[in-house]
């Protein structure tokens, strides 16, 4: 059952392997820069923590892990949801969506994996060392519990992103220009650099419930930390409930743009 789906997976991914050696220095020059924008990130971490032991409850060591699970996620972003969901837009406003749906395989499934960006592997593996160094000082070793945490966590906040973005995607079905809501999504993210516990109250709800933020950088940071007093089994539980929900309401969505969608000879 899972075989069709998993060689096309691979199939795509050795192309987009195939792309990148054909240009290795424009990927080692993207690569240095991945690795720039980390050092940035730790550097501002230094500078905060210069003359003062912890923010809203939060150590040194604790933003280390803030700051891997962030690359970790927007390495992940830029690896395979950004750029399918770019390329679902021009097909939709080209007509050209039309060789997808002839394809004798889920659409949805489809439009989600041809575009692997391979280069950005960088940053997921930076991200998942720095956030490693972090726990490591806060506890002296890399507690097993904490890593199936901090995964299961980072799945919910990866999912909970995908089913935005297709939701953003699918309106194009309706809508010409929605390009800039994308550089809003961008802004917003920006704020998952920080703890939510660093903003407001109303600030914080707002971060957890109505933009999920915190479901994507902090929490999974907090399961990552390798203390299981810092995460509730609710944080948990509600983070499952959330992607799954984003999900199954995401799919729906995009079933009733399909319905709209009218094609390259229409």
């Amino acid at each position: 059952m899972l075989r069709r789906p998993l060689k096309l997976m691979g199939l795509f991914l050795k192309v987009s392997v195939l792309n990148v050696a054909a240009y290795r220095f424009d990927m080692l020059v993207r690569v240095f820069v991945s690795l720039m924008h980390l050092v940035a990130d730790l550097g501002s971490v230094w500078i905060i923590f210069h003359n003062t032991k912890s923010v809203a409850g939060w150590t040194a060591a604790h933003m280390m892990v803030l700051v891997g699970v962030f690359r970790i996620v927007a390495g992940g972003i830029r690896i395979l949801i950004v750029p399918n969901m770019r390329r679902v837009l021009e097909d939709i406003m080209e007509g050209t969506l039309d060789f997808v749906l002839l394809r004798p395989v889920n659409a949805q499934f489809l439009v989600s994996i041809r575009e692997v960006v391979v280069w950005r592997i960088v940053d997921i593996v930076l991200g998942a060392a720095v956030s490693a160094y972090g726990c490591y000082q806060l506890n002296g070793h890399v507690p097993i519990q904490s890593v199936f945490l901090f995964v299961l966590m980072l799945s919910a906040g990866f999912t909970i992103v995908y089913c935005f973005w297709l939701m953003l995607a699918t309106l194009c079905f309706w809508f010409v220009r929605i390009q800039n809501i994308e550089m809003v999504f961008w802004n917003v993210f920006e704020a998952g650099r920080f703890p939510i516990q660093v903003y407001p109250n109303w600030l914080q709800w707002t971060l957890t419930y109505l933009i999920p933020l915190a479901f994507i950088t902090t929490f999974p940071a907090m399961a990552g930390s390798g203390d299981p007093t810092k995460i509730s089994p609710q944080i948990v539980l509600t983070a499952i409930f959330m992607a799954v929900l984003m999900f199954v309401l995401s799919s729906w969505f995009w079933r009733i743009g399909l319905k709209r969608y009218s094609g390259a000879s229409a």
